[in-house]
Protein backbone atom coordinates (compact mmCIF):
# COMPACT_ATOMS: atom_id res chain seq x y z
CA UNK A 1 0.00 0.00 0.00
CA UNK A 2 1.22 2.97 -1.34
CA UNK A 3 2.31 5.92 1.76
CA UNK A 4 -0.45 9.04 2.10
CA UNK A 5 1.81 12.59 1.88
CA UNK A 6 0.12 15.67 3.67
CA UNK A 7 -0.42 18.74 1.40
CA UNK A 8 2.86 19.72 4.04
CA UNK A 9 4.79 16.99 3.15
CA UNK A 10 4.43 17.14 -0.39
CA UNK A 11 5.02 20.62 -0.66
CA UNK A 12 8.05 19.47 1.18
CA UNK A 13 9.24 16.79 -1.49
CA UNK A 14 8.98 20.13 -4.47
CA UNK A 15 10.84 22.16 -2.14
CA UNK A 16 13.39 19.61 -1.45
CA UNK A 17 14.06 18.62 -5.24
CA UNK A 18 14.20 22.65 -6.21
CA UNK A 19 17.09 22.59 -3.50
CA UNK A 20 18.52 19.88 -5.05
CA UNK A 21 18.67 20.93 -9.00
CA UNK A 22 18.90 24.84 -8.31
CA UNK A 23 21.74 23.87 -5.69
CA UNK A 24 21.12 25.75 -2.04
CA UNK A 25 20.60 28.09 -0.82
CA UNK A 26 17.11 28.95 -2.34
CA UNK A 27 15.29 32.10 -1.49
CA UNK A 28 11.26 31.67 -1.11
CA UNK A 29 9.00 34.48 -1.49
CA UNK A 30 5.02 34.95 -1.05
CA UNK A 31 3.45 36.18 -4.06
CA UNK A 32 -0.54 37.00 -3.58
CA UNK A 33 -2.59 38.29 -6.19
CA UNK A 34 -4.46 41.95 -6.90
CA UNK A 35 -7.47 41.00 -5.83
CA UNK A 36 -6.01 38.80 -2.57
CA UNK A 37 -7.97 36.06 -4.18
CA UNK A 38 -4.84 33.96 -4.88
CA UNK A 39 -1.24 33.33 -3.28
CA UNK A 40 1.76 31.43 -4.58
CA UNK A 41 5.23 31.30 -3.39
CA UNK A 42 8.84 31.24 -5.62
CA UNK A 43 11.64 30.00 -5.36
CA UNK A 44 14.44 31.52 -6.77
CA UNK A 45 18.69 30.53 -6.70
CA UNK A 46 20.92 33.48 -8.15
CA UNK A 47 23.79 32.34 -10.26
CA UNK A 48 21.76 29.22 -11.46
CA UNK A 49 22.44 26.85 -13.52
CA UNK A 50 25.17 29.32 -14.56
CA UNK A 51 26.63 32.89 -13.49
CA UNK A 52 24.14 35.96 -14.46
CA UNK A 53 21.36 34.18 -14.53
CA UNK A 54 18.54 33.56 -12.16
CA UNK A 55 16.28 30.26 -11.83
CA UNK A 56 12.77 30.52 -10.59
CA UNK A 57 10.19 27.67 -9.80
CA UNK A 58 6.34 27.94 -8.28
CA UNK A 59 5.35 26.03 -5.15
CA UNK A 60 1.93 25.19 -4.87
CA UNK A 61 0.37 25.13 -8.04
CA UNK A 62 0.70 21.21 -8.02
CA UNK A 63 -2.22 21.81 -5.41
CA UNK A 64 -4.88 22.82 -8.88
CA UNK A 65 -6.45 20.57 -11.21
CA UNK A 66 -5.05 20.33 -14.21
CA UNK A 67 -7.10 17.64 -16.36
CA UNK A 68 -3.68 15.18 -17.13
CA UNK A 69 -3.27 12.01 -15.62
CA UNK A 70 -0.17 10.03 -15.33
CA UNK A 71 -0.87 6.19 -14.36
CA UNK A 72 -4.05 6.75 -13.71
CA UNK A 73 -2.88 9.96 -10.94
CA UNK A 74 -3.43 13.40 -11.48
CA UNK A 75 -0.71 15.04 -13.55
CA UNK A 76 0.44 18.24 -11.77
CA UNK A 77 2.54 20.90 -12.63
CA UNK A 78 5.09 23.66 -11.32
CA UNK A 79 5.97 26.85 -13.30
CA UNK A 80 9.96 27.06 -13.93
CA UNK A 81 11.93 29.81 -15.40
CA UNK A 82 15.42 31.15 -16.19
CA UNK A 83 16.31 34.24 -17.28
CA UNK A 84 18.92 37.15 -17.23
CA UNK A 85 19.59 38.31 -12.89
CA UNK A 86 19.08 41.65 -14.29
CA UNK A 87 14.87 41.03 -14.96
CA UNK A 88 14.01 41.46 -11.20
CA UNK A 89 10.36 40.80 -12.47
CA UNK A 90 10.47 37.69 -13.56
CA UNK A 91 8.95 36.61 -10.10
CA UNK A 92 5.91 38.23 -10.50
CA UNK A 93 5.77 36.94 -14.13
CA UNK A 94 5.84 33.25 -12.94
CA UNK A 95 3.00 34.41 -10.39
CA UNK A 96 0.68 35.94 -12.81
CA UNK A 97 0.65 32.36 -14.83
CA UNK A 98 0.22 30.80 -11.41
CA UNK A 99 -2.32 32.99 -10.40
CA UNK A 100 -4.36 32.16 -14.30
CA UNK A 101 -3.99 28.45 -13.19
CA UNK A 102 -5.27 28.76 -9.43
CA UNK A 103 -8.31 30.86 -10.35
CA UNK A 104 -9.05 27.86 -12.99
CA UNK A 105 -8.88 30.33 -16.06
CA UNK A 106 -6.33 28.17 -17.98
CA UNK A 107 -4.51 24.51 -17.77
CA UNK A 108 -0.75 24.07 -17.94
CA UNK A 109 -0.13 21.29 -20.73
CA UNK A 110 3.35 21.63 -22.93
CA UNK A 111 3.60 23.48 -25.51
CA UNK A 112 0.26 25.94 -24.41
CA UNK A 113 0.75 29.44 -24.99
CA UNK A 114 -0.20 32.06 -22.49
CA UNK A 115 -1.28 35.35 -24.71
CA UNK A 116 -0.41 38.73 -23.48
CA UNK A 117 1.06 38.08 -19.90
CA UNK A 118 4.68 39.79 -20.78
CA UNK A 119 3.09 43.16 -21.31
CA UNK A 120 1.66 43.16 -17.67
CA UNK A 121 5.15 44.00 -16.74
CA UNK A 122 6.49 45.59 -19.93
CA UNK A 123 4.60 46.27 -22.34
CA UNK A 124 7.40 47.63 -24.69
CA UNK A 125 9.28 44.96 -25.95
CA UNK A 126 9.47 42.06 -28.66
CA UNK A 127 7.83 39.50 -25.81
CA UNK A 128 4.21 38.85 -25.30
CA UNK A 129 3.66 35.42 -24.86
CA UNK A 130 4.68 32.53 -22.60
CA UNK A 131 4.97 29.34 -24.22
CA UNK A 132 4.88 26.18 -21.92
CA UNK A 133 8.16 23.61 -23.07
CA UNK A 134 10.09 21.02 -21.13
CA UNK A 135 12.38 22.09 -18.78
CA UNK A 136 16.31 22.02 -20.23
CA UNK A 137 19.45 23.50 -19.36
CA UNK A 138 19.77 22.78 -15.79
CA UNK A 139 22.15 21.17 -14.06
CA UNK A 140 20.21 18.15 -12.67
CA UNK A 141 16.94 17.09 -13.84
CA UNK A 142 13.83 18.04 -11.67
CA UNK A 143 11.94 15.01 -13.27
CA UNK A 144 8.83 14.00 -11.51
CA UNK A 145 7.64 13.62 -8.02
CA UNK A 146 5.13 10.68 -7.08
CA UNK A 147 2.74 10.29 -4.69
CA UNK A 148 -0.22 8.38 -3.74
CA UNK A 149 -2.80 11.08 -5.84
CA UNK A 150 -0.61 12.68 -8.44
CA UNK A 151 2.72 13.12 -10.17
CA UNK A 152 4.30 16.59 -10.05
CA UNK A 153 6.21 17.63 -12.83
CA UNK A 154 7.06 20.83 -14.42
CA UNK A 155 7.02 23.92 -17.20
CA UNK A 156 9.48 26.19 -18.16
CA UNK A 157 8.06 29.60 -19.69
CA UNK A 158 9.77 30.29 -22.51
CA UNK A 159 8.69 33.79 -23.78
CA UNK A 160 7.86 34.48 -27.52
CA UNK A 161 6.94 37.29 -29.62
CA UNK A 162 3.72 38.10 -31.48
CA UNK A 163 5.45 36.77 -34.97
CA UNK A 164 6.70 33.69 -33.55
CA UNK A 165 3.74 33.08 -32.29
CA UNK A 166 1.83 33.67 -35.40
CA UNK A 167 4.83 31.77 -36.87
CA UNK A 168 3.75 28.64 -34.57
CA UNK A 169 0.45 29.05 -34.82
CA UNK A 170 1.15 28.06 -39.05
CA UNK A 171 3.85 25.60 -38.96
CA UNK A 172 3.62 24.17 -35.60
CA UNK A 173 6.00 24.33 -32.13
CA UNK A 174 8.38 22.37 -33.18
CA UNK A 175 9.24 24.24 -36.21
CA UNK A 176 9.57 27.46 -33.89
CA UNK A 177 12.15 25.62 -31.51
CA UNK A 178 14.25 24.60 -34.48
CA UNK A 179 14.26 28.29 -35.45
CA UNK A 180 15.04 29.27 -32.19
CA UNK A 181 18.05 26.37 -32.30
CA UNK A 182 19.22 27.53 -35.76
CA UNK A 183 19.17 31.32 -34.59
CA UNK A 184 20.79 30.34 -31.33
CA UNK A 185 18.89 32.97 -29.28
CA UNK A 186 19.80 33.77 -25.96
CA UNK A 187 16.56 32.19 -24.40
CA UNK A 188 17.40 33.91 -21.21
CA UNK A 189 16.99 37.75 -22.53
CA UNK A 190 13.51 38.44 -21.89
CA UNK A 191 14.25 41.92 -24.42
CA UNK A 192 15.82 40.05 -27.13
CA UNK A 193 14.33 40.89 -30.49
CA UNK A 194 11.83 38.39 -32.20
CA UNK A 195 13.33 36.07 -34.79
CA UNK A 196 10.81 37.52 -37.37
Amino acid sequence: MEQEYSDKEQRQLVLQRLKEVFENPVQVEPFVSDDEQASVEIVSRADSPFEGVTSYSTLGVYQCENLLTADDKELNVEFLGICDSRNNWFGGLLSTCAFAMIKGKVRAHPFEVYKDIIPVYQPNIDMKHILLIPPFSLRHELGVIETDNRVITWLMLNPISENEYAFMQKNGYEKLLDVFVEQDIDVYDLYRRSVF
